[in-house]
């Protein structure tokens, strides 16, 4: 009975970002960061889910409707409404998922770890410590963050 529940949870979950998520098109690119410090952006359009040990992520949804609109949980600190289409949460554990649309994020502090799928611009800058995180893109082999704005587009096709 237990197993049941919890699947039907799950089920419950997953249902609602299952069902704004778009089809993945063959041109969409991934990209993973792990355990990153510094500043993570990407401008595009697809899905994002991650995590933050502590810090904050600020999100643009341009377009109302276009996806699930951000989910933010586990800020500490009152949000930052910047506009009407631009919000910052900031605090320890903040996790954040949008899915579908065209959007902005901008996460910056430590322990990032995120998945985004889509197409877009993407910038990583690490905040110049002995270890500022790793990123893959496609399934490739991780590389280390560097200290500096490393800006590249995102798509299938990314090297």
């Amino acid at each position: 009975m237990r197993r049941l529940l919890t699947f039907a949870m799950l089920a419950a979950l997953c249902l609602p970002a299952a069902a704004a998520a778009r089809e993945r098109s063959p041109n969409d690119g991934t990209l993973s960061v792990k355990d990153g410090h510094g500043v993570v952006t990407i401008n595009g359009r697809g899905g994002a889910i991650g995590t933050l040990a502590k810090g904050s992520v600020t999100i643009t949804d341009p377009i109302d409707g276009d996806g699930t609109g951000p989910i933010v949980t586990g800020d500490d600190l009152p949000p930052i409404e910047r506009s009407d289409t631009t919000t910052t949460w900031r605090g320890w554990g903040v996790r954040f998922r949008i899915i579908g649309g065209a959007f902005k994020i901008v996460v910056r502090g430590r322990g990032i770890n995120l998945s985004f799928v889509g197409k877009g611009n993407v910038t990583l800058n690490g905040a110049g410590t002995d270890d500022d995180g790793t990123y893959a893109v496609n399934g490739a082999d991780y590389s280390l963050i560097q200290d500096f704005p490393f800006t590249f587009p995102l798509s299938a096709t990314t090297p």
